[in-house]
């Protein structure tokens, strides 16, 4: 939770969240190159690395398997000779993998979660521009939920105690003061 009088401040909080998921990303995607590069001479002619290097996700592992398994009535496969091992397994809340086409996947995901976050607080620093377009001012303060590095709600309140009764707000979020007559 972030209590401020300003929408500038959260667009400034934002801007600075914003900007440093896009540095990790930047981070992510040259050591996922790193990482192609390298693997490519011994991987290359494999389908799961020229899936991955496509930009397809991989089909899921072991871990999935096993939660239908269960559902089914705990029926186990039995795999072929010879046959490549899954490639997750799951370890109590966690999947395990000692594989590089773990190592990729791991890395892809990364990156795409942080590719969402960014659209997200790209759409959360719109909607708060929107806000100031308003034009609410200084005699009212925001305290926002924030959830995850996301504003996610947002309470619009009167700054001053006088102020309460000149307060009101209707869908265009506008100010109304009193008349005395």
């Amino acid at each position: 939770m972030m209590e401020t009088r300003s929408l500038q401040e959260l667009v400034t909080v934002v801007e600075h969240e914003i900007s440093r998921f896009q540095s990790q990303k930047e981070m992510y995607s040259e050591r996922l190159g790193n990482f192609l590069r390298e693997s490519e001479e011994k991987h290359g002619s494999e389908e799961w690395f020229k899936r991955i290097s496509l930009g397809e996700k991989l089909p899921k592992g072991k871990a999935k398997s096993k939660k239908k398994e269960k559902k089914k009535g705990k029926k186990k496969k039995k795999g072929k000779k010879g046959e490549e091992p899954e490639e997750w397994i799951a370890f109590q809340s966690m999947l395990l993998s000692s594989s590089i086409q773990g190592e990729a996947e791991l890395m892809f995901e990364v990156i795409e979660a942080i590719t969402t976050k960014i659209e997200e607080l790209e759409e959360a620093k719109t909607s708060i521009e929107e806000l100031r377009s308003v034009g609410l001012g200084d005699e009212v303060s925001y305290m926002m939920f924030i959830r995850e590095g996301v504003p996610k709600k947002i309470v619009i309140k009167p700054a001053g105690a006088d102020d309460m009764l000149k307060f009101t707000f209707s869908k265009g979020f506008t100010v109304v003061r009193a008349i005395q007559q």
